[in-house]
């Protein structure tokens, strides 16, 4: 009995030990999947990231692209304003004085209208209008590098011709076009 109890031991120690061994072997495999999915969810949540900081870095650049296609674009309007503001003193400035007063006034029509021009423009101004044969008050109440505005008498209707004002038109005119091609386009 003792013998059989003995071997009724070592049977349940056999069983015991194999159990173990299996629930060890099942502890290792459940734990090999447990970190095979954490691993993958690592991965997946580092390549998250990554796209997100990738996204993000690529905002970045292209607004501070942005910022310096700005910034040339107003440096280089900048320095155009510089160079007209010395126009009244080119040569050339009576005849591009006169077309710029014949597109104002042309655009009036046949209705009565007034010429606004800079005090440094009047007596040029009064001798084209005399020439093209315009006759229109001619008021110097405007400071500009050069041109004129023409309105009719209620100021309903405003022709700007000026320096500036074509500038300007040229600026919003060309803006896509030249940031285009500070683009690389």
């Amino acid at each position: 009995m003792e013998e059989s109890a003995q071997e009724r031991q070592r049977e349940l120690f056999e069983k015991a030990a194999k159990l173990a061994g299996e629930i060890r072997s099942e502890a290792k495999k459940q734990a090999g999947e447990i970190q095979e999915i954490a691993i993958k969810e690592a991965e997946k949540s580092a390549a998250i990231e990554r796209n997100k900081q990738l996204y993000l870095t690529k905002g970045e650049i292209k607004e501070q692209s942005l910022r310096m296609r700005e910034k040339v674009f107003d440096a280089a309007f900048e320095k155009a304003t510089g160079q007209l503001s010395g126009l009244r003193q080119d040569k050339k400035y009576p005849a591009i004085f006169e077309q710029l007063a014949r597109e104002a006034t042309g655009a009036m029509g046949g209705q009565p209208f007034r010429v606004h021009v800079d005090k440094h423009d009047e007596e040029l101004c009064k001798k084209i209008l005399a020439a093209l044969d315009i006759r229109c008050e001619v008021l110097t109440d405007l400071q500009c590098m050069g041109g004129l505005v023409a309105s009719s008498p209620d100021g309903l209707i405003t022709i700007s011709n000026t320096i500036e004002s074509r500038l300007e038109r040229i600026r919003e005119h060309k803006k896509l076009e030249i940031h285009a091609i500070l683009a690389g386009g």
